[in-house]
């Protein structure tokens, strides 16, 4: 996808990189922390991941020091593992990628080819079918937002309507994991909140569109109940990012001032 620039209805110049190194929204020429930002920091166990990665080399080496192999064929081997699963890792968040911008661009029109590569080709010829099917009417695709109230940004994937709602739309993100997860509904309805306070849009539904990368698995559709609940469970996720922030500074203060390397 490429960069976005738009001025939102409360006048908030937003640009959004999505290939950005580090920030992806600059709102007003100042760097933006994203909804997903916020709310990954508690919901990716992402430091659980790396404990497990450290925790599976050390076992590597236990066993293979134990078996007598000698120690620089231990180490390249790990290095093969390591660069293995980061490999893995990249190829998972590349087909996300590449798939959310194939829909983008089919959404906006532009009559994209399909896919060559697996498992991306069959992701989206699974997608288009499930979507013609729905009959959907695209009323903004990839969106992105800033809310002032929040001091938070994000990028819908898709608002939608259908003729029989009667004027109704619907907030939907597209997603490629395993299976659902309680982050994705708190997501939804920040950009639900978001939209609403920033554009002329009105939310009344909310889902979230399970992609699936395996072959056999359909895509699946689920309908989000809006629930002040998720909100709150946003608020939650703020306040405990704040504490951890402020702790960290503290923590890094008693370092120095009692010379602890710890």
């Amino acid at each position: 996808m490429s960069k976005q620039q738009i001025t939102n209805k409360v006048g908030n110049k937003i640009e959004y990189n999505p290939n950005a190194k580090g920030y992806r929204y600059y709102v007003d020429g100042q760097p933006k922390t994203s909804a997903t930002t916020e709310i990954g920091k508690r919901m990716d166990k992402g430091f659980l991941g790396n404990w497990y990665k450290k925790m599976r080399d050390e076992s590597i080496k236990e066993i293979m020091l134990f078996n007598k192999t000698p120690i620089d064929e231990i180490n390249t081997f790990i290095q093969k593992v390591k660069q293995r699963s980061d490999e893995k890792e990249t190829w998972a968040r590349d087909v996300g990628t590449n798939l959310h911008e194939w829909i983008d661009l089919y959404l906006k029109g532009k009559k994209p080819a399909t896919p060559n590569s697996e498992p991306l080709k069959t992701m989206a010829t699974k997608w288009l079918r499930w979507w013609k099917a729905q009959k959907f009417k695209v009323v903004a695709s990839e969106l992105p937002l800033y809310s002032p109230k929040f001091d938070c940004s994000g990028c819908n994937d898709v608002v939608v309507t259908k003729d029989k709602w009667n004027g109704q739309n619907a907030v939907m993100d597209w997603k490629t994991s395993k299976d659902f997860s309680f982050d994705q509904p708190i997501q939804v309805e920040m950009y639900r909140r978001f939209i609403e306070e920033t554009t002329d849009f009105k939310i009344q539904k909310l889902a979230i569109v399970n992609i699936p990368k395996e072959p056999l698995k359909k895509v699946s559709m689920m309908v989000i109940e809006i629930d002040e609940s998720y909100f709150k469970a946003f608020k939650a996720i703020r306040y405990l990012n704040k504490q951890e922030s402020k702790f960290k500074d503290k923590l890094k203060k008693w370092k120095k001032e009692n010379k602890q390397n710890v």
